[in-house]
């Protein structure tokens, strides 16, 4: 079924409809507005497919909370948990712990409540769902047999055992601190099955639904111009910056170019999207701040195309790549040598650890090697390729370089980018649908560019979605077949099922991560994703801001943020 994704298209008034439960932080001295430019305009705010595009994370960071996350070292720290009690007994067999939350609320005043997480991770394993993030709740009793229809959603081993304990049981003896790392993922948030539920497909797009339990709320949007973020009065820790007014770049208004204009003339005091023909004169000139990221940006295949399904011919479309090349293109890059990001851990997290690609081998060559290329197609019938991407100046720059280099191999490459159109739903209310992610999930493409973001800092969440056993694939349940689906890709390969088995039962951390190198090495030689570079966030801050962080996947933490001179910003509170 078409899955429609959309932002708010009118004026937020959450905080107003529900003032009767929630903190009335109009009525505080909160302090000054702040002018940013964080990103693109953002279509999707759903987080279980945040791992889809960068641009989504740098907002959806600020809106949403986990009971986990990354301190700047990719240490596991509690969040919106309060604490951990252990309910192991051993000659049962019975594993189990209680999350007690910490006091905190929605932005419309309510708790967040243990049924909130309940719901969320449910959501994700439903059989008809698509959800990559599901393997990283696999450990949870019953939670495969839910995934693959061999159980009901209520026989999962999770239960709200008051309002704010969350109880999870495990399917056996459980290695707490990594299923901790996975709770810490951006993807494991909490949602409010009320919220969700009044409108299932679109939930989004309301602007009287959608709440957020992070350190900000949405309090007022302007489609394709501005959006004011404001602390949320009811989250558990310390907001310095009380609003943070968005500008967007789009062709209604203006671009990257006419924003960095702004922050030049000291109209905006942080540019978070910075143009391409601007960017290596900024780095040069050491005025960018700039970031590791947790996103790898990828060309995904669908291997059930006739031309595609040919291994070969997706290897000779990687080894054509010059991922050196597209690194300059976007400056803010590295070329990637593998799937897995360079921040993502081997074995455990936290400072000092070894990374999974200082311990792996270098599976990708940043250069080209354009004989090896023509030489694996040869006496290949080579057809058209359809190449979505999103419709952004960066995106449409590495689709005109990979359009130019596959067309040298003999192929036609039609680039299509695509963005959100506005429609209107029931009773008239504004929406806007988002066909990149339309064309994601209906497989309506040759090859997909993706911002494809680590799902955790443990490797195996990225490697496993792979895996038709683990792939969070909706499964069909009007066929009757009641067949798992593989990874968006269409990628199926047993012996690669059977040793992402073999990871996912292993004990020892050091083979398990030995595992997951063979799974891949086994995955980029049959190449269903092709890993180009490794995204980085790059930002300019103006001299009157101050304390501005990053969280450990790149993303901005705007909460320690104090402005210096504000009377001179002239923004509407």
């Amino acid at each position: 079924m078409k899955k429609l994704f959309a932002v708010i298209l009118s004026l937020l008034m959450v905080l107003p409809l529900f003032a009767g439960c929630a903190k009335d932080s109009d009525n505080k001295k909160g302090g000054p507005t702040i002018p940013v430019y964080i990103s693109g305009e953002v279509t999707n705010f759903d987080p279980a497919y945040g791992n889809l595009d960068q641009t989504a994370q740098k907002l959806m960071s600020l809106l949403y909370e986990g009971l986990f996350k990354y301190d700047s070292n990719g240490k596991v720290v509690k969040a919106q948990a309060k604490s951990i009690k252990k309910l192991d007994k051993p000659s049962k067999n019975y594993y189990a712990i209680e999350i007690t939350l910490k006091n905190t609320g929605w932005s419309d005043g309510i708790p967040v409540q243990a049924s909130d997480y309940i719901y969320a991770w449910k959501r994700i394993l439903e059989s008809d769902f698509r959800g990559e993030a599901a393997s990283m709740l696999f450990c949870i009793k019953n939670a495969r047999k839910v995934h693959d229809g061999d159980a009901t959603i209520d026989d999962l081993g999770i239960t709200d055992v008051s309002s704010n304990v969350l109880r999870i049981e495990f399917e056996g003896k459980t290695d707490y601190n990594q299923f901790y790392e996975y709770l810490a993922s951006p993807m494991l948030v909490p949602l409010r099955e009320f919220q969700v539920g009044r409108v299932p497909e679109d939930w989004s797009s309301n602007s009287t639904i959608m709440v957020s339990n992070g350190p900000y709320a949405i309090r007022a949007y302007t489609p394709g111009e501005s959006m004011l973020l404001q602390a949320n009065a009811n989250y558990h820790g310390k907001v310095k910056a009380f609003r943070l007014s968005v500008t967007f770049a789009t062709n209604k208004v203006l671009d990257d170019a006419a924003v960095l204009k702004r922050f030049e003339n000291g109209e905006i005091v942080y540019d978070g999207e910075i143009p391409l023909k601007k960017r290596a004169e900024l780095l040069k000139a050491k005025k960018v701040k700039v970031k590791d990221t947790m996103s790898v940006l990828s060309c995904i295949f669908n291997t059930e195309t006739e031309l595609l399904s040919d291994p070969d011919v997706r290897r000779a479309l990687s080894l054509a790549v010059d991922r050196e090349e597209i690194a300059d293109i976007l400056t803010f890059a590295k070329p990637a040598k593998g799937l897995i990001a360079s921040k993502v851990f081997n074995t455990s997290n936290g400072k000092g650890k070894a990374t999974f690609r200082k311990k792996g081998e270098t599976l990708l060559d940043s250069k080209a090697k354009l004989s090896d290329a023509k030489s694996l197609l040869s006496g290949k019938t080579l057809g058209e390729i359809n190449l979505v991407i999103r419709d952004d100046e960066a995106d449409i720059a590495v689709g005109e370089y990979l359009k130019k280099t596959w067309e040298a191999l003999g192929f036609t490459v039609n680039v299509t980018p695509l963005g959100s159109v506005e429609y209107e739903g029931p009773n008239e209310m504004p929406l806007m649908d988002d066909q990149y992610l339309d064309a994601y999930e209906s497989k309506s493409f040759d090859v997909i560019l993706v911002d494809y973001m680590m799902f955790s800092t443990d490797a195996f969440g990225n490697l496993a979605s792979f895996a038709t056993t683990f792939a969070g694939g909706a499964m069909d349940m009007t066929t009757g077949k009641y067949e798992l689906e593989p990874h968006i890709s269409g990628y199926s390969n047993p012996e690669y099922d059977a040793l992402i088995e073999q990871a996912y039962a292993e004990k020892s951390a050091s083979k398990r991560a030995e595992l997951l190198h063979k799974a891949e090495k086994m995955l980029l030689n049959d190449m269903p994703i092709m890993p180009l570079v490794e995204l980085q966030n790059a930002y300019l801050v103006g001299k009157d801001l101050k304390g501005v962080k990053t969280n450990y996947f790149g993303m901005p933490d705007f909460t320690g943020a104090t402005l210096k001179n504000a009377s001179k910003y002239q923004v509407g509170q």
